[in-house]
């Protein structure tokens, strides 16, 4: 929107404890309130809305655009009272009209480098400046908050992350120390075989996933000291395995007793030591696969009456990856275009070019390792039920690509119809997909 004298442009630098007000007239910017340090209590907030209101009730400006960076949530309960505050003014039933926006700190670095003329020099009065110009050149976006539902999904976004984060976490120490406490339960027989063909093949207890595996979780949860299992022998095994799990033949009682006995196990003294914390990481670990399970059903409820319902309408996307999708973006319409969702999951891919070279190289993994996994599974999923999504995964595979490329290239067409269909608030329609 182009600016002329009678615009000006109020910027705020959000801080924890101190914000930074400044005020900027015109085209050229000319200083109105200069660079001013304010608590970010409420005596601050009405400091500054005090200095607003006397602007606004002046008379000299016929538009007037306020704007901040969205920095963590240390600006979430001054926005929530800006925009109770001035109301009117953003709906047009006050003048003059106030425009309310957030501003991407990446494009305030960006202008604050070019003011700077590539020097490294931060302040807060600079930084002020840098969002003013921003306001100027209309860069920022309306500013938003959640509502009562939105809040309600990103907080279960974080307990599902936080979750997912603790889980694997476990995983990967639970696994290691089964190998030091329990040698060859677990193996990857496949990674074996190809760096080990002239050896005997082992074979553990499980194949695939041991911590889901009945016999494996059997053991962590009633006998996690190899040599108590040791000492049942072949037929206290297949006992043990029929009165917590239902159910054990004479050949897997056999394998699970020339598994232990064929282990070179750690001393008894020592391995008490160890299975004790073994079992006590696993119970934490069944705590946090319940929790996981009562988050999907969480999901499952929230979903129906959020934004995120528009996604479900799509095949493939259940209700958690709807809920797992939405979480990440925080609202509906935080972004604009769907690359920008891409970039966010760090998907975008590293290009160096200069004259007449060019390179594009691997994707950045600059962004969210939850939201690159959610879109992995939408892609894997939609290719599935979407004949377009399944054609732009085949026409990968016939280029050459291995299977989690194809699956990324569709994941990137998923994306984008998944956008749309938050921005719009749309159902899905298969008659507009090519």
């Amino acid at each position: 929107m182009p600016s002329d004298s009678t615009t000006l442009y109020v910027v705020l630098d959000i801080g924890k404890n101190v914000h930074w007000l400044g005020a900027y007239a015109g085209f050229d910017l000319h200083p109105v309130i200069a660079p001013l340090e304010i608590r970010s209590d409420r005596p601050g907030f009405e400091r500054v809305t005090t200095l607003i209101d006397g602007l606004l009730a002046g008379g000299a400006y016929s538009r007037v655009v306020l704007g901040h960076e969205p920095t963590g949530v240390y600006h979430e309960a001054w926005a929530r009272a800006l925009m109770e505050r001035y109301a009117p003014h953003r709906q047009g039933s006050a003048t003059p009209r106030l425009d309310y926006r957030f501003l991407n700190p990446l494009l305030t670095k960006r202008q604050r480098e070019q003011l700077a003329k590539g020097r490294q020099r931060k302040t807060d009065a600079s930084d002020l400046q840098a969002m003013a110009y921003c306001l100027r050149d209309d860069l920022g976006q309306p500013a938003f908050l959640a509502t009562d539902q939105e809040l309600r999904l990103q907080l279960w976004g974080n307990a599902y992350r936080q979750n997912q984060h603790e889980r694997r976490r476990l995983i990967l120490f639970i696994l290691s120390q089964l190998d030091r406490l329990w040698p060859g339960m677990v193996v990857n027989v496949k990674r074996f075989r190809q760096m080990h063909p002239d050896l005997e093949v082992p074979v553990p207890l499980a194949l695939s996933k041991p911590l889901e595996r009945q016999r494996v979780r059997a053991i962590l949860t009633h006998c996690p000291n190899p040599h108590d299992f040791l000492a049942l022998g072949q037929t206290g095994i297949q006992a043990f395995y029929r009165a917590h799990i239902g159910r054990c033949g004479a050949t897997t009682a056999r394998l699970a007793y020339q598994l232990v006995r064929n282990a070179l196990l750690p001393p008894p003294q020592v391995a008490a030591l160890l299975a004790d914390q073994l079992q006590a990481d696993f119970t934490r670990y069944l705590a946090l696969e319940a929790d996981f399970l009562a988050l999907t059903q969480q999901a499952e409820a929230l979903v129906p009456d959020s934004p995120a319902a528009a996604l479900t309408t799509m095949p493939g996307v259940s209700p958690l990856l709807a809920a797992r999708y939405l979480a990440h973006l925080g609202h509906p319409r935080r972004f604009t275009q769907a690359a920008e969702v891409w970039s966010l999951a760090g998907f975008d891919t590293v290009t160096e070019e200069s004259g007449d070279f060019r390179r594009v190289g691997h994707i950045s993994r600059k962004g969210h390792p939850g939201l690159r996994d959610t879109l992995y599974l939408i892609g894997l999923h939609t290719a599935h039920h979407i004949p377009a999504i399944t054609r732009a995964k085949q026409r990968a595979l016939a280029r050459g690509m291995g299977d989690v490329g194809a699956t990324l290239h569709a994941a990137h067409k998923a994306n984008r119809i998944l956008h749309h269909l938050l921005y719009y608030q749309e159902p899905f329609d298969p008659n507009r997909v090519r």
